[in-house]
C-alpha cells in the first residue's frame, strides 16, 4: 500500500476522487523504473525462448508522457497501458501521449512501432561486463593522450587547452 503524494495546491492526497483518497497500490512514477526493468527482463526472456515471434508484451507503470510509452516500446513492449496517469490528468492525457509518441517517432525517423520495438535491449549487460568495458575505455583513452598526463604538469597557462588535454 502506498500514498502517491499530496497536492501542494489543494492539500489533498493524490489521486483524488471527489476530494478524498485512500492508500492504494504502488503506482505511477514511483513504479516506473521497476516496471521498465521487469519489461526488459521479460522481453529478453521471450526473445530467447520464442525468438521474438508470436508474443505480446504490454508495458504499464508510470505512463504519463509519450516518452514514458516510448521507453516501454524500446524495451520490447508491443502495447502500453495507462491507468493512474488518466486518473490524475483525465482522458485528455491519451491524446497528448499519442502526439508526444508521434513526435518521438518523427525525431528518430521511425515509421511504425515495430521500427523501434526492443531496440534498447541490446545495450543491457552485466555489472561485471560494465566494469570491464569501462576499464578498457580508460586504457584506450590513456594510450592516445597527447596532453598533460597529471595535475602536476599543469601550469595554468592556456587554462582551457591544458584542462582539455588532461
Amino acid at each position: 500500500m502506498s500514498v502517491m503524494g499530496i497536492s501542494l495546491d489543494t492539500l489533498r492526497p493524490e489521486p483524488c476522487v471527489e476530494g478524498y483518497s485512500t492508500p492504494g497500490g504502488y503506482s505511477c512514477k514511483a513504479v516506473h523504473p521497476i516496471a521498465l526493468a521487469k519489461v526488459m527482463s521479460i522481453a529478453k526472456m521471450m526473445k530467447s525462448e520464442f525468438n521474438d515471434k508470436d508474443y505480446s508484451l504490454s508495458g504499464i507503470g508510470g505512463v504519463e508522457t509519450g516518452g514514458d510509452a516510448a521507453e516501454f516500446i524500446l524495451l520490447g513492449a508491443n502495447t502500453v497501458q495507462v491507468c493512474t496517469g488518466v486518473m490524475m490528468h483525465g482522458y485528455g492525457l491519451v491524446k497528448k501521449l499519442c502526439e508526444e509518441l508521434k513526435d518521438f517517432m518523427k525525431k528518430h525517423n521511425f515509421k511504425s512501432i515495430e521500427d523501434f520495438r526492443g531496440v534498447s535491449l541490446q545495450y543491457f549487460t552485466t555489472h561485471t561486463d560494465l566494469v570491464r568495458r569501462q576499464q578498457e575505455a580508460i586504457r584506450e583513452r590513456k594510450a592516445i593522450k597527447k596532453g598533460l598526463q597529471s595535475d602536476k604538469e599543469w601550469t595554468g597557462d592556456g587554462f582551457v587547452k591544458e584542462t582539455e588535454s588532461m
